[in-house]
């Protein structure tokens, strides 16, 4: 089961698609990771900075909801298959 932060006072909880996948990372260690794409994140995470997109190399940035962080995958290193979701989830203590 995956571990979300929990809500703190006065923090505004969202619904959001996110999903979860078994990659390989560079180093060649195997990671299981809950992200939302950046097209499901809001536009508040940008303030004025482009949104990531999907790479033609099959790269993409995605936020890791447990990390509390912007991660690189890579699609052509899934294993098995990523599955989605609908969490509740809050950007307020976000760091940017």
């Amino acid at each position: 089961m995956t571990k979300l932060k929990t809500k703190q006072q006065g923090e505004k909880m969202s619904s959001y698609n996110a999903y979860t996948g078994t990659f390989t990372t560079k180093s060649g260690n195997v990671r299981t990771m809950t992200f939302v794409r950046g097209n499901d994140l809001p536009s508040s995470m940008f303030e004025g900075k482009q949104r990531p997109k999907h790479s033609d190399g099959g790269q993409e940035v995605v936020f890791d909801v447990n990390a509390n962080g912007f991660r690189t995958i890579n699609w052509g290193t899934v294993q098995g298959s990523v599955t989605q979701k609908t969490i509740q989830f809050s950007f307020d203590n976000y760091k940017k």
